[in-house]
């Protein structure tokens, strides 16, 4: 998550052994691709695919793992423009009327500077309930940071839409609130909206803009931007995207822990996604 670093003290700095393998662990266990918040647009497939477990219980469980040139959140890098793993895991069962509710739990690597290393582990619960061509998810996510030092835990809740227009484009918008931004004693919003387009042979197009609001008057809030393309084979999704905010080198700086950690980039990122019914449904034909 982004990291409102306005001050550091000295710590000391993980041995790089120490520092992959709990990130490991914690992809290890929790295994979706993208965190709960990080797209500004609609969201893209695969999605898992729902499939009753029992007759009276439909449930499913969601995992998936990514590699990325860099973690980025909000047009923030928040691994100093480096190299990330990622991994989620999403236990769910399908109601009746109300709709799908899960439990998601997704990690990553996070770099805010020297001794500032370690892994974002990002807790979220919520329910994704559907109207004809308007899809909803509303919830709560809590990010939580180790070693504790790295950056202060927080949580948010969030309602996200998505309005699919005859299949020929999605739009979309996302609100985060948080109560208790970064632990600063203010409240921090973040609005974003964008449109997706799907293309012949399982490409998309995409593009969406947001803005983070932040109660401290004395905060840098940032306006960011993205624009990409995604191809989707199976259960593997390749993604490039350009990314851009409008942070000044001091306020990125104090949001990220680097001067150039919110300049215009261009991230590409390998994911794979799948659901246990779909290995139950693969093993069957084997």
């Amino acid at each position: 998550m982004i990291g409102l670093i306005c001050s550091k003290v000295s710590a000391y700095k993980w041995p790089i052994l120490r520092q992959a393998a709990v990130v490991s662990i914690a992809i290890f266990l929790t295994g979706r691709a993208d965190a709960i918040e990080q797209d500004i647009g609609p969201d893209s497939p695969p999605q898992p695919q729902e499939i009753v477990a029992t007759p009276l219980v439909p449930f499913n469980v969601g995992f998936g793992i990514a590699l990325s040139t860099e973690y980025a959140s909000r047009g923030i890098t928040n691994s100093d423009r480096k190299p990330a793993i990622q991994g989620y895991i999403e236990p769910s069962v399908e109601l009746p009327v109300v709709g799908t509710t899960y439990v998601n739990i997704w990690a990553s690597n996070v770099d805010y500077g020297e001794g500032f290393e370690g892994a974002e582990i990002d807790v979220a619960a919520g329910i994704r309930p559907e109207l004809g061509p308007l899809s909803f998810d509303l919830g709560y996510v809590h990010y939580f940071y180790t070693p504790e030092h790295v950056s202060p835990d927080y949580g948010e809740i969030f309602a996200k839409v998505d309005y699919n227009v005859n299949d020929m484009f999605t739009v979309g918008g996302r609100v985060f609130f948080a109560p208790d931004f970064n632990q600063s004693g203010t409240t921090g919003t973040w609005v974003a909206a964008g449109v997706r387009v799907p293309l012949p042979h399982d490409f998309a197009v995409y593009g969406g803009i947001g803005y983070q609001f932040l109660e401290d008057p004395d905060a840098f809030e940032q306006l960011a931007w993205t624009a990409g393309i995604s191809y989707t084979w199976k259960t593997l999704t390749f993604d490039v995207r350009y990314i851009d905010t409008d942070l000044s080198e001091e306020g990125c700086i104090v949001r990220s822990g680097f001067a150039d950690g919110c300049e215009s980039r261009v991230r590409a990122t390998v994911s794979f996604d799948t659901s246990w019914s779909a290995v139950k449904d693969w093993m069957s034909e084997r």
